[in-house]
């Protein structure tokens, strides 16, 4: 502990979170304790962090250290944190329990937005802890690019422009762009696949008199019900891969709306 102390006060912080060995458990994590977990989270815009036991195992953590593994270098403003609590001998991070009311229903999930330690969103403790329902819950409550199975990059810069805009002809143009889209081999296939959903939600929003994020919304609600009822594999995958879509219009708006925040 001493001595990653010292390098974090030599060596600047994003370094030694990228490079030290001695700081990761796994690839795209980092190791807190009750006296790092401040300093550290607060300077990130988002940290997800995972509040488990002291040598963790199983599905639920390694679908966190894949999804972090998979996330490390697509952004720099979120970081995935592993604490460590134990409840025998030093009782490592039971203050941080306490602190954040962990209870001992391990692991307990919580997102934080920069400084506003006070003010955690809980991972609900009603999903199951999987790689697919953790790009959820961060699609849902950051501004990040975080693509879900079905999205493309390409695609979601598109929705976001066409969530910020109000002017009818701006959007027609966007519609038009997405249907005369270029696009290379290696995304051919899933671009097919997934622009078709892109467009019919736009069209959706302009035959609307309601605001475009309550379009979306009722479109989520509405999808989500039918995913609880009796329908084939396919069907399934098809509504799946129409829910991340729409997660990408609600964030496109979420990181509109903190754009304007901002200023």
């Amino acid at each position: 502990m001493l001595c990653r102390l010292l390098v974090l006060s030599i060596i600047p912080l994003a370094t030694v979170l990228i490079n030290s060995s001695n700081t990761w458990t796994a690839r795209g994590c980092v190791d807190l304790d009750s006296a790092t977990f401040d300093k550290v989270v607060s300077k990130f815009r988002y940290s997800l962090v995972k509040f488990d036991t002291a040598f963790p195992y199983g599905d639920k953590h390694e679908a966190f250290t894949k999804l972090a593994q998979e996330t490390v270098d697509l952004t720099d403003d979120l970081l995935f944190v592993l604490v460590g609590i134990k409840d025998y001998g030093e009782q490592d991070n039971t203050d941080l329990g306490r602190r954040f009311n962990i209870p001992k229903e391990y692991p307990v999930i919580k997102l934080f937005a920069g400084d506003r330690l006070t003010e955690p969103i809980d991972f609900p403790v009603e999903l199951a802890v999987t790689e697919e329902n953790l790009r959820m819950f961060l699609k849902r409550n950051t501004d990040l690019y975080i693509g879900l199975p079905g999205c493309v990059q390409k695609l979601d810069e598109y929705a976001h422009a066409f969530m910020k805009t109000a002017d009818a002809n701006e959007r027609t143009k966007i519609i038009a762009q997405i249907e005369n889209l270029d696009t290379d081999e290696t995304v051919r296939e899933q671009y097919q696949k997934s622009y078709p959903m892109y467009v019919s939600l736009m069209r959706k929003i302009e035959k609307s008199d309601k605001h475009p994020e309550d379009v979306i919304t009722d479109e989520l609600k509405r999808v989500e019900k039918l995913l609880k009822g009796k329908l084939s594999d396919a069907k399934k995958a098809e509504l799946s891969l129409r829910t991340n879509i729409m997660l990408s219009f609600i964030a496109a708006k979420k990181k509109t709306q903190n754009s304007h925040d901002d200023l």
